[in-house]
């Protein structure tokens, strides 16, 4: 890491006596590249590649018995240059048995971190056997999975829970994150669900789970959710739903129509569920980008995450000869929350972590690459955490697909009345453009300037653009965004079932509804009240009768109708613990979206969903003679 290396080279510059140890998976696989790498940090007395707790062992034993040169090159796992000689060990050992591996909590080393502001993290095994070319675990040495203990398992879970109820109630973390590649896809990840769901029992904690689901077995993966409670994102990530490309990147051993499937059994559990999508994958186009988004939008999940083509050193995409082979340019960015000036040895040093993304290759221009990123931008705006899932329904009742909708608003964006709307685009774009260097050089220059790290702390470079510009939609641009969605809506149910009295209005008070369910929120406003034409609670809660003809006028109130939207006190104490780890900024509010299942956070309706109307009442209105809607 660039943090790493500032620390290691200034303590080089004042105590070169200090034996220097680094590791990680972003290292070459190449030899060539590997004696590249650390004759450009000569910092770096020795590099443990691949799993490092034995290695590392070693290699003090050996460094305090003084041993040789010689010697510590026979240590397995060991690379390093000496008086210009390049050292490197054939033999990569695996730890075949974690359980030698003392843990971190139940010893109490981590007690301190505990603390309501850092994420708990777990780890219940190692390995992934799937050969992914663009991730550091598709090498072979990885394509083991090594289980841990179920009873050390059980024991992280319980203290870690304890200690979080230990805080107060504003100031603890409700979620946990399980560091595993392919989670739920073992059966000993039930046993984990199991003991997870009694601390769920017990204390209420973990309300989230972060973790990366398995990409086959999903009836497994499925099982550990609802065990869960759904706390688990059911996460079944496809990459690319083009052929040419999974072959590309060597994905053709995961089972795309089991990924589909995953949402709709996932929905039927009440479980979170989301895919990911990479831009910019070897065989790349724009027409296959907004295909797979289309065919993940239509399965039904209820997020979809859409990255850049990140090229790690260490994974095959990582190699001079991929990049060559398919002419991927690649820019660099400074990643997002990684950065700050800390202090070493007396004296501030500004740093920050350095990535390298493909924005364009054989198959996918540039400009091409933008459209792509507009269009992920209105997926997450419009379609993640399933912000419109009123006017969702009527789109299913028509069987309208959701992707029609998304992409109808992709070209209305474009028009003169939605200039305001369209402008948070161009600001999306401009930033993507910006943060974009041709020289990784240059960037580290830059960022080694404190007055421009504390830009970035302040959030006017290096977000999460996606997360930021979804933050702005959420607060500043509400009203834009519910205006384009309005007129999007109206225009595809008039087209469907031409001009209805009442329709727009209709359209209207759906929209507003979910407005009035979100608007402040992160300010804390714990109540909304707003006027409505229809009837939308009971619109909602007859969702499951979309397959029976609706008349709107049966869902009309007599009068307008007030209806109070409330924040309970369990919501408002999370939105208050993560405004007190993050902020409310628009920075901060982004951190806090790419934590929480942003749907728990909504206000809900008091009481019955308008005056003096009786459940029985209410189900009478439903449906009708009239074909309507």
């Amino acid at each position: 890491s660039s943090l790493g290396d500032a620390y290691m080279k200034k303590i080089k510059e004042t105590h070169p006596e200090i034996i220097t140890v680094s590791g990680g998976p972003n290292f070459p696989t190449v030899e060539k590249e590997q004696m590249e790498y650390l004759k450009k940090k000569p910092w770096i007395d020795y590099y443990i590649v691949k799993e490092a707790e034995h290695a590392f062992f070693r290699l003090i034993e050996e460094l305090k018995r003084k041993s040789s040169i010689d010697v510590i090159a026979e240590l397995p796992n060991l690379i390093f240059l000496k008086n210009d000689k390049f050292y490197v060990h054939k033999k990569i050992e695996r730890i075949m048995d974690l359980s030698v591996i003392p843990s971190p909590y139940l010893s109490g080393k981590l007690d301190s971190f505990l603390d309501g502001k850092l994420l708990p993290i777990i780890q219940t095994n190692r390995g992934c056997p799937f050969s992914c070319t663009f991730c550091t675990e598709g090498q072979g040495y990885w394509s083991k999975v090594r289980p841990k203990q179920t009873e050390v398992i059980e024991g992280e879970v319980s203290y870690i829970s304890n200690r979080m109820n230990n805080l107060e109630s504003n100031k603890r973390r409700s979620d946990l994150y399980i560091a595993d590649s392919n989670f739920g896809m073992y059966k000993e990840d039930l046993d984990t669900c199991r003991a997870i769901a009694k601390e769920q029992k017990k204390t209420g904690y973990p309300k989230y789970i972060n973790v990366s689901t398995g990409k086959n077995k999903q009836e497994r993966v499925l099982e550990a959710a609802k065990i869960v409670n759904g706390s688990i994102r059911v996460n079944a990530s496809v990459q690319s739903m083009d052929p040419q490309v999974q072959e590309n990147i060597k994905r053709k051993n995961i089972s795309s129509s089991q990924i589909l499937d995953v949402a709709l059994k996932s929905s039927e559990i009440g479980a979170n569920s989301y895919s990911e999508v990479i831009l910019s994958l070897p065989g790349d186009t724009t027409e296959k980008h907004f295909s797979s988004l289309q065919k993940l939008v239509n399965a039904g999940f209820t997020n979809i995450a859409m990255y850049q083509l990140m090229i790690l050193p260490g994974t095959e995409l990582g190699s001079d000869l991929t990049k060559e082979k398919y002419k991927m340019n690649t820019k660099y960015r400074v990643l997002p929350r990684c950065f700050g000036t800390y202090e070493i040895l007396g004296e501030n040093i500004s740093v920050a972590e350095i990535e390298e993304i493909c924005t364009n290759n054989n198959t996918l221009s540039f400009n091409d690459y933008l459209e792509c990123r507009k269009m992920d931008l209105i997926v997450y705006i419009f379609f993640n955490d399933s912000l419109f899932e009123e006017a969702s329904y009527l789109l299913k009742k028509l069987n309208i697909p959701m992707w029609d909708w998304l992409s109808t608003i992709y070209k209305n964006s474009k028009k003169p009345e939605f200039k305001k709307f369209n402008n948070l685009l161009n600001d999306f774009l401009e930033d993507s453009e910006k943060e974009l260097w041709t020289k990784q050089d240059d960037l580290r220059k830059f960022t080694q300037n404190a007055n421009n790290i504390g830009k970035y702390i302040k959030g006017e470079f290096g977000s999460n653009l996606l997360f930021k510009y979804k933050t702005r939609s959420l607060t500043t641009d509400l009203k834009n965004v519910g205006e384009l969605a309005i007129f999007t809506t109206t225009q595809m149910l008039s087209k469907k079932i031409g001009d209805q009295v009442g329709l727009k209005d209709f359209v209207r008070d759906l929209i507003n509804y979910k407005q009035c369910q979100t608007k402040e929120i992160f300010d804390l406003v714990p109540s909304v009240k707003k006027n409505f034409k229809f009837d939308i609670p009971l619109f909602i809660r007859n969702k499951e009768k979309v397959n029976e003809n609706i008349n709107i006028n049966n869902l009309k109130f007599e009068n307008d109708t007030e209806l109070n939207f409330s924040l309970n006190k369990t919501q408002l104490d999370q939105i208050k613990n993560y405004n007190n780890i993050f902020g409310n900024s628009v920075v901060g509010i982004s951190r806090t979206l790419s934590k929480v299942y942003f749907k728990q956070l909504l206000r809900t309706v008091d009481g019955n969903s308008g005056k003096n109307i009786s459940p029985k009442d209410a189900d009478r209105r439903w449906g009708g003679e009239v074909v309507g809607i």
